[in-house]
């Protein structure tokens, strides 16, 4: 499958059914920002993906994504470092389905089960053991280009 072209996306978690983005209550100091799933009622924000490296930058409300503290971020200053991800295509689960992972292939974007009202995750990934490999449904992001 081709390489996910440079632009604006929405990003939809696939278990959960929900737009995922900056909080929308957000304070306007310059620390971090989470990323999460967003309420029912909200417009879908776009994310900024651009080829970097062997991987992408995903840019959330218009700043770079980073893991930190095992949770996702948009960082607004240069602490953490933002991360270069690894968006693969996932065919098998439906269209417009996708991990998104660490350069290790091996650590990525999940909606905690625990609690699927929070921010997102980043952690090793389950991998179901077949081929083509199956993703649990919590750790695939349907994403689409943003209109």
């Amino acid at each position: 499958m081709a390489p996910l072209p440079d632009g604006r996306y929405i990003i939809q978690s696939v278990s959960a059914k929900k737009f995922i983005g900056r909080s929308p209550r957000e304070d306007l100091s310059l620390n971090p920002k989470r990323v999460m799933l967003l309420p029912e009622g909200i417009r879908a924000p776009f994310f900024e993906v651009k080829s970097s490296g062997s991987g992408y930058k995903i840019l959330a409300g218009g700043n770079p994504t980073a893991e930190f503290d095992r949770s996702l971020w948009a960082i607004l200053l240069d602490r953490p470092p933002a991360e270069e991800w690894k968006i693969q295509a996932i065919p098998q689960s439906g269209p417009n389905r996708y991990i998104i992972t660490k350069p290790n292939g091996f650590e990525g974007w999940v909606l905690p089960l625990d609690d699927p009202e929070t921010q997102i995750a980043v952690r090793p990934l389950i991998i179901g053991p077949s081929e083509p490999p199956f993703y649990p449904p919590n750790q695939l992001w349907e994403i689409r280009p943003y209109n």
